[in-house]
C-alpha cells in the first residue's frame, strides 16, 4: 500500500480532501446497500477507504479533526473485527464449545475454527503494522523523534519550547496519542484470541501502547480507560477502579468509564458478599454520631454500639495468610469505595470499613523492617499503595463536588458521604503513617511515595485539612492522623537525606515560582509522579515538576530521589502546619529543637529550608533524633456541643495561587508542650489507635519524642 507523496499532489490540498472525503462517503454508501442485499461488497472498496483517510490525515490536519477522519479510520478496521468476531463465535458455538446463547445447526469442524483464527490473527496483525507505519509518516511529518515515545522525553520537551514548532507539535502528538490506543485495542483483541503464551504477550504489548499514549498525552482519560478493561482481563479489581477512576480524573475525562465502574463496583458487590464469614472481624469501637459544629446530622449509618472494643473477637491464625488476606483487601477495598461511588448501601459502611482496616494493619505487619506484602518486591508495594492513595483522594474527590439542582435528601447524603469519606481517608493513611514510624529508616521505605502523594494534595487544599460540620467519628480519625504525622515528620527530619537549618531560602512548597536554575532537587518528578501525571486532585502539587527526565517505570533509580522526596513531604508538612490550628495554636517548626512542634511559636522563631545530610551533621553537633516535647491536654468536654455558634477562625498561607476566605476549622482535641524531664519513646505513642482515649493517669505517659 503506497500514498501519494504529499508534495506531488496535483490539486490544492483543500480541494484534495475534500474529494477524498466524498468519495469514501460514496464507498461507504455502497457497502451498506451491498450488506442490506446481502451480497458480496467490493473486496478492493475498503482497501481504498483506508488509503484515502490516510491521505486525509496526512494532508490536511484541520480537515481531519473537523470530520474526526482518525475516528472513521479506525472504525473502518473496527467493523471488519466485529465481523470476523462473529464469525469465529458463531463458529465455536456450532462446536459445541460453551458460548453463552451459542446455537448451531450443525457442529463445526476444528479446521473451520482454526482457519478463522488465523484470518482473525492475519488482519490484525497487517493492522498493527499498517497503524506503525501511519505513526512513522506522522512523525515525519511533523518533525517528531522516532523510537518509543518514552525514551526520549527531553526532545520533545525540547521541541515543545520552540514557539513556533508547539503548535505543530501538538498536532503530530495528538494524533500519535490516539494511533497508540488503536494499536492497544489491535493488541488486546489478539489476547482475546490468542492461545496459550501469546495471550500475556499480547496482554503486555497492549499495556505498553496505552501507557506509551497516557505520557503523550497525560490529560486524556482514554488510555486510563483501556487499562481498566486490560486490568478486568486478569481479575484485578483494584487495578481497574484505579484506572476507571484516573480516566474521570482528567481535563478530558473518559465519560463512558462512569457507566463501566457502576458495573465493575456491582461485580465486586457480588465478590464481597461471597468472601467466607469467618474472615470477618467484630466491628471496632465506634464514636457516638453527634456532630461537632452547628451543622444537622440526618441520614447518618449505623455505628456499632458504644462497648463494642477496638481488638478482634475474630480466632487468630498462628500463621496468617498473607496471599488471602491481601486478596481479602483489596475486594473490600473496592467495595469500601464502591459504596461511596454508587451512593448505595451506605448502611454497610462501618462494616466494610472495620473489614479494610483490620486486613490493612495485617498487611503493613510489624517492627523494624516492612514486609513486601502487597506485592512480588518493593516497586510493586510502592505502586500499589501509591494507587490506593489515589483511589482514597478520588473518593473524596468526587463525593466532594457539588452538583446543581441537587434535592435537599441529596444534599444530606451527600454530607454523610463526606463525613465516611474524610473518616476513611485519613484513619487508612494514619494506620501508613504509623507504620512508617516504627521502622529503621523509613526514608527507604516504599510507603514513602503514597505518603507524598497525600501529604501534598491536602497541602494543596486547605479547607480539607481544616474540615466543616465534622463528626466525632471523622475528628477522631483526622486526630489519629495528625499525631502520626507529627510523629512521622519529625522521624523523617532525622533522615541521612535531608537536615533542616536556619540559614537558607524557603521550601519549595511555598516558593515554587522563584527557583533558581540549578536548584532542581525539589522540582525532580518522581515515579509517583510520572505515575499519577495529569491527575486533577494533584495537578496544584505537579505544576513546578520537571517531567523533562527519562523514565523508565516505578521504583527509584538512586539517592537523590529519595533525598528529593523526603524534602517535599517536609515541605508540604510545613504547609500543613501552617494550615492547622488546634484550640487556638498551630504546628510550627523549632530550629533549635529541629522538630515539628504543636503550640505557640515563639517570636524568635526563624524560617527553615532544607538542605544536605552533611550540613545537618556540621550544625551544633546535634544528635539525629532529638526529643520533642508535646502532649495532648485531656478536653474536659465535648468542644463544640449542638447549639453553639462559635467557630476557630484559621489564617492560612495557601499554596501557588490559590486563596480561600473564612476558612473555619473544627476544635479538635489540644495539645501543650511538656514540662522539664516529661517525654516518652514514639513506640509508646504510636501504639493508640483511632478513637482509644488516655486516662487522666496516662496523660504524663503519653506524649512525642525521638530518642
Amino acid at each position: 500500500m503506497m500514498t501519494v507523496p504529499m508534495d506531488n499532489l496535483p490539486a490544492p490540498s483543500k480541494e484534495l480532501v475534500q474529494r477524498l472525503y466524498n468519495k469514501n462517503i460514496e464507498l461507504e454508501n455502497k457497502r451498506r446497500k451491498s450488506a442490506q442485499a446481502r451480497i458480496p461488497s467490493d473486496p478492493n472498496a475498503w482497501q481504498q477507504m483506508r488509503e484515502n483517510y490516510e491521505a486525509i490525515i496526512l494532508e490536511d490536519h484541520a480537515f481531519s479533526e473537523q470530520h474526526e477522519i482518525e475516528y472513521a479510520l479506525w472504525q473502518l478496521h473496527y467493523r471488519r473485527i466485529e465481523e470476523l468476531r462473529a464469525h469465529f463465535s458463531a463458529a465455536l458455538a456450532s462446536s459445541g464449545s460453551p458460548i453463552p446463547g451459542g446455537k448451531g445447526p450443525a457442529p463445526a469442524k476444528p479446521d473451520r475454527i482454526r482457519k478463522i483464527r488465523s484470518q482473525f490473527k492475519t488482519f490484525l496483525s497487517e493492522a498493527t503494522g499498517f497503524y506503525h507505519d501511519l505513526i512513522l509518516k506522522i512523525r515525519a511529518k511533523y518533525g517528531l523523534p522516532l523510537g518509543h515515545f518514552t525514551e526520549e522525553p527531553q526532545n520533545l520537551n525540547t521541541i515543545e519550547k520552540d514557539g513556533k514548532k508547539h503548535s505543530e507539535v501538538k498536532k503530530g502528538l495528538m494524533s500519535c496519542h490516539r494511533c497508540l490506543i488503536y494499536l492497544g485495542d489491535l493488541a488486546r483483541y489478539k489476547g482475546l484470541y490468542g492461545e496459550g503464551d501469546s495471550k500475556t504477550r499480547e496482554y503486555a504489548a497492549a499495556s505498553s501502547y496505552y501507557m506509551q499514549a497516557a505520557s503523550l498525552w497525560p490529560t486524556s482519560g482514554n488510555p486510563h480507560h483501556q487499562l481498566a478493561i486490560l486490568a478486568s482481563y486478569s481479575g484485578d479489581d483494584l487495578g481497574s477502579i484505579y484506572r476507571y477512576f484516573r480516566s474521570l480524573a482528567v481535563s478530558s475525562p473518559f465519560t463512558t468509564a462512569r457507566d463501566n465502574l457502576i458495573i465493575a463496583f456491582e461485580k465486586n458487590r457480588q465478590s464481597y458478599s461471597q468472601l467466607s464469614v469467618d474472615s470477618k472481624v467484630s466491628p471496632v469501637k465506634a464514636v457516638p454520631s453527634r456532630k461537632i459544629g452547628k451543622g444537622r446530622g440526618k441520614g447518618e449509618v449505623a455505628h456499632p454500639p458504644e462497648d463494642s472494643k477496638l481488638e478482634a473477637t475474630s480466632t487468630k491464625e498462628s500463621t496468617p495468610n498473607i496471599p488471602e488476606i491481601f486478596k481479602a483487601f483489596c475486594i473490600r477495598f473496592v467495595r469500601l469505595n464502591g459504596v461511596l461511588f454508587t451512593r448505595t448501601s451506605l448502611e454497610t459502611f462501618g462494616e466494610v470499613f472495620s473489614l479494610v482496616s483490620r486486613d490493612l494493619q495485617d498487611l503493613l505487619s510489624s517492627g523494624a523492617e516492612e514486609a513486601l506484602n502487597f506485592g512480588t518486591d518493593a516497586v510493586e508495594n510502592g505502586l500499589l499503595i501509591v494507587r490506593l492513595v489515589a483511589i482514597i483522594i478520588f473518593t473524596v474527590h468526587n463525593v466532594n463536588r457539588e452538583v446543581e439542582g441537587q434535592s435537599y435528601a441529596e444534599i444530606l447524603q451527600r454530607s454523610v458521604l463526606l463525613q465516611n469519606a474524610f473518616t476513611a481517608a485519613f484513619e487508612i493513611m494514619g494506620h501508613i503513617l504509623k507504620r512508617s514510624i516504627q521502622l529503621h529508616d523509613p526514608s527507604s521505605s516504599y510507603l514513602l511515595p503514597g505518603i507524598l502523594v497525600f501529604v501534598e494534595w491536602l497541602a494543596c487544599r486547605p479547607d480539607i485539612v481544616v474540615g466543616s460540620d465534622v463528626e466525632e467519628k471523622q475528628a477522631v480519625a483526622r486526630l489519629f492522623f495528625w499525631n502520626q504525622c507529627i510523629l512521622f515528620l519529625n522521624k523523617l527530619t532525622s533522615s541521612k537525606f535531608v537536615s533542616v537549618t536556619e540559614n537558607g531560602d524557603e521550601t519549595c512548597f511555598f516558593n515554587m515560582s522563584r527557583y533558581d536554575e540549578g536548584e532542581t532537587d525539589n522540582r525532580l518528578a518522581l515515579w509517583e509522579d510520572f505515575e499519577l501525571r495529569g491527575f486533577i486532585p494533584l495537578l496544584p502539587a505537579q505544576l513546578i515538576l520537571d517531567f523533562s527526565r527519562n523514565h523508565t517505570g516505578g521504583g527509584d533509580s538512586g539517592n537523590k530521589e529519595k533525598r528529593a522526596r523526603v524534602q517535599r513531604i517536609l515541605a508540604a508538612g510545613r504547609a500543613l502546619a501552617s494550615a492547622v490550628q488546634i484550640d487556638g495554636t498551630g504546628v510550627y517548626f523549632d530550629q533549635k529543637l529541629k522538630k515539628f512542634i504543636i503550640g505557640v511559636e515563639p517570636q524568635s522563631s526563624d524560617d527553615f529550608t532544607l538542605t544536605s545530610s552533611s550540613d545537618m551533621a556540621r550544625s551544633n553537633g546535634m544528635s539525629q533524633e532529638n526529643p520533642v516535647e508535646i502532649r495532648l491536654v485531656q478536653p474536659t468536654g465535648m468542644l463544640y456541643m449542638e447549639g453553639e455558634e462559635e467557630d476557630e477562625e484559621i489564617v492560612f498561607k495557601p499554596t501557588i495561587s490559590e486563596k480561600l476566605d473564612d476558612v473555619h476549622a473544627p476544635m479538635l482535641t489540644p495539645y501543650e508542650i511538656l514540662g522539664p524531664g516529661e517525654s516518652t519513646t514514639n513506640s509508646e505513642w504510636s501504639t493508640l489507635g483511632p478513637g482509644e482515649n488516655i486516662t487522666n493517669s496516662e496523660w504524663s505517659t503519653y506524649c512525642c519524642s525521638s530518642q
